[in-house]
């Protein structure tokens, strides 16, 4: 059903990062300081197996070019690893960065990671399957998140975005099944394709105040998400973008929205109060089918159209208010 960057490469991005935001002394608390992909690879091969919970210490100055070099590296080390490139004048992560795009393998010993501020921008898969990474901090020099950026952060527990970010890319954030809380700033504008889709223990999201679109599956299947406020900058709500979120218990679509993506709520079966502002003029097939908790719906009159199926499968729903059917364009059974 999934539409995203990882059908390109194969799915299963776990990743887990710690940017660390203190200031970075020298080697970043007394690591060692390599000058190459080559000396650090001489270095990690020399040292004793260590735990993530013992990552080996390690500074150096890379470029675009080198990160291939040096997630190859860690891979073929074996060691767990906190690297520090804050010294670097790299502008961006490039494109899966920290992912062999030849062995499909993540780099799984990147326990941490020290961005310098000079990066503006982290590229498609930049941390594809770096699975030992536990937090994020990125850089407040940061303004765009590319597609399956961190998708599949399995160990990710908390993220920050900076407020510079104006994008999120599709699948940026997919799967990041221990990301409990997530604060989009607000210049961004569009919340990418399945974006936190799967992120089964994400219990909280704030939402900032110039997103336009909630794209596609945003946040299907965030089963522990118990609450969110659209703001009223939201125009368009996509498709399944709330599928499945299961622990939702209201949910108030502000003026702003003219129209509700098919399925957008669909099987919210914790759902038991839905307000939808006056200046909605349709909700899409299916919309809030399977809402089993649903009691009672008013759709105001700025509706003309119910999508087919709309209400179908909320076998609690005792009352609903609908707008004068002659000045409908459609209208079809709201429940089977």
């Amino acid at each position: 059903m999934f539409v995203k960057w990882t059908r390109t490469v194969s799915c299963g991005l776990a990743l887990v990062l710690i940017f660390f935001t203190a200031a970075c002394s020298g080697s970043g608390g007394g690591g060692k300081i390599v000058n190459s992909a080559e000396a650090l690879k001489e270095y990690l091969d020399k040292q004793p197996a260590n735990s993530p919970d013992k990552p080996i210490r390690v500074a150096m100055n890379a470029n675009d070019l080198a990160f291939e070099e040096i997630t190859a590296a860690i891979i073929s080390s074996g060691k767990y690893v906190n690297l520090d490139l804050f010294r670097s004048s790299i502008t961006t992560i490039p494109e899966f960065a920290f992912f062999d795009l030849y062995t499909e393998e993540g780099c799984t010993g990147l326990t941490g990671i020290i961005l310098p501020n000079s990066v503006t921008g982290i590229e498609t898969g930049a941390f594809g399957r770096c699975t030992g990474l536990t937090s994020i901090t990125i850089p407040t020099s940061v303004t765009s998140i590319g597609d399956g950026a961190f998708t599949e952060c399995t160990a990710l527990t908390s993220v920050t975005i900076p407020n510079r970010v104006t994008s999120i890319g599709e699948s940026a954030f997919e799967e990041c099944t221990g990301l409990k809380s997530v604060t989009i700033p607000n210049r961004v504008t569009s919340i990418g394709e399945y974006a936190f889709a799967n992120c089964t223990m994400l219990a909280s999201v704030t939402i900032g105040k110039s997103v336009i679109s909630i794209g596609t599956a945003a946040f299907s299947n965030c089963e522990s998400l118990k609450s969110v406020t659209i703001p009223s900058s939201v125009t368009d709500i996509g498709e399944v973008a709330f599928y499945g979120c299961t622990s939702l218990k209201s949910v108030t679509i502000p003026n702003s929205v003219a129209s509700i993506g098919d399925g957008a709520f669909m099987s919210c079966s914790g759902l038991t109060s839905v307000t939808i502002a006056n200046k909605v003029t349709n909700t899409g097939r299916a919309t809030f089918a399977r809402c089993t908790s649903l009691t009672t719906v008013t759709i105001p009159n700025s509706v003309t159209v119910i999508g087919d199926e709309a209400f179908s499968g909320c076998t609690s729903l005792t009352s609903i208010t609908i707008p004068d059917k002659r000045k409908m364009t459609h209208f079809t059974q709201l429940q089977s």
